[in-house]
């Protein structure tokens, strides 16, 4: 009699040599190991289906499987959501793998960006619209990425809780925002202002910074919603921008983009540029400044470093 929990999926088996019957099953080594710790018997092993069959033990049939529950052995379970079957706990674990790979390093602008991207979306990158969220640590190294959803030529369904999840379980303090327009025109639609104006304000609730939103195309290069010093980029209501022009913003960026490019001389600015709050507020300061006492961003900057 075949039993309904002896899935294929499952690898590795927990076994109680002295009854000898299985315990549970698992998909993963480490899984059915850490399983034998929390029953607290010394004995028990862990065995590969393949080794338990050549055993004459098959897990397809029901008088081979026992219980974990042991008797004679006190042992204190935390509460916890496993990922493999057991009896008594059938909900799975959401884990995060990281696929080995090769580290990119630390990106200092769009180019960079878009040129690494454009491998990852590949030839689909005409065919369906899709959602790629790079992840990176405070030094703005891409520590990885996520696939978040393939859709048809003209949408993708995006999920902000998904991707903040994924950010939040991958320890990741910077996230760049990416997707693709198979049509080619790489200006950004309303929608795609409205889903970047709801991720920067989701991101700052958790103290992580949306650096850029970045529109690929196959032949008409990119948009990058930095570059353009476009405001979705900071969420809604997140600075006054009043009497400040797009070519000002575009300067500010520049002289903010040579300071992470050599930060000896401005170490306490570049390391408040480094999160999208700090850069708000560095460039707000700059801003008043400009206005006010009529000198240029550069100027501003060994003024606000002397007070930081």
């Amino acid at each position: 009699m075949r039993k309904t929990y002896d899935k294929k999926a499952y690898k590795y088996f927990v076994y109680n040599p002295n009854t000898k019957k299985i315990l549970s099953g698992w998909e993963y080594k480490s899984d059915a190991q850490e399983h034998t710790t929390e029953l607290g018997f010394a004995n028990l092993k862990v065995y590969t289906r393949v080794y338990l069959t050549g055993k004459g033990i098959k897990p397809s049939l029901k008088k081979n499987w026992g219980t974990d529950k042991l008797s004679g052995v006190y042992s204190q379970q935390d509460e916890k959501v496993l990922y493999g079957f057991r009896k008594d706990i059938q909900v799975p674990e959401i884990k995060l793998r990281f696929n080995k790979g090769k580290a990119f390093g630390k990106i200092s602008s769009s180019m960079e960006v878009a040129a690494f991207l454009k491998k990852v979306y590949g030839r689909n990158i005409e065919v369906q619209e899709q959602i790629i969220v790079l992840y990176l640590n405070r030094q703005n190294e891409i520590i990885g990425y996520y696939r978040h959803t393939v859709g048809t030529p003209v949408s993708a369904i995006a999920d902000i809780p998904m991707m903040m999840a994924i950010a939040l379980k991958s320890m990741a303090r910077a996230v760049i925002l990416s997707h693709n327009h198979p049509s080619g025109n790489k200006q950004p639609s309303a929608p795609d202002k409205k889903l970047t104006k709801d991720f920067a304000k989701a991101a700052k609730a958790q103290g992580i910074s949306l650096l850029d939103h970045i529109i690929l195309t196959k032949n008409e290069g990119y948009y990058s919603f930095l570059d353009h010093s476009d405001n979705s980029l900071n969420g809604l209501g997140t600075i006054d921008n009043s009497g400040a022009s797009n070519e000002l913003r575009k300067e500010i960026y520049n002289v903010f983009y040579q300071i992470s490019k050599n930060p000896k001389n401005t170490p306490k600015i570049a390391e408040i540029i480094i999160t999208q709050e700090g850069y708000c507020e560095i460039e707000a300061k700059i801003i008043k400044m400009v206005i006010n006492d009529g000198i240029t961003p550069s100027a501003c900057i060994p003024h606000i470093e002397s007070e930081l």
